[in-house]
């Protein structure tokens, strides 16, 4: 996947930051989405498609800086919507509502990135 992602242009193979991991993962998931009534074959590569450029522009200007714990994005036909906290997904699921959408948890993928891990500081003894 992430030579995939690369290919795409998602990341940039010769200067990976750890906060790609996130963007990979965001690319795996929005290639396997397909929306009802839309056809696209599963053996061709299609490149990517504008909605998904755009879901990934905006994740990567949210990562790491505007990424908190409970920061996701809807994912929809036309974009996305980054959402952080229960105003804004309350704003996001009102607007979607009779739309088909995906959630992508940003701030979860985030925080499992080795980096946020807590490290085991040993005690004194």
């Amino acid at each position: 996947m992430a030579r995939d992602a690369a290919e795409e242009g998602v990341i940039d193979a010769k200067h990976t930051v750890e906060s790609d991991i996130v963007l990979v993962r965001l690319y795996g998931a929005l290639k396997r989405l397909v929306w009802p009534e839309e056809r696209r074959p599963a053996n061709t590569n299609q490149g990517l498609r504008v909605w998904e450029s755009i879901t990934i522009e905006t994740a990567r200007a949210a990562l790491p800086d505007e990424v908190t714990s409970d920061t996701g994005l809807f994912i929809h036909q036309t974009g996305c919507t980054l959402a952080t906290g229960p105003g804004e997904y309350c704003q996001a699921l009102f607007r979607l509502a009779d739309e088909p959408f995906y959630y992508a948890p940003l701030g979860k993928w985030f925080n499992e990135l080795p980096s946020q891990r807590p490290q085991d500081k040993p005690t004194a003894a």
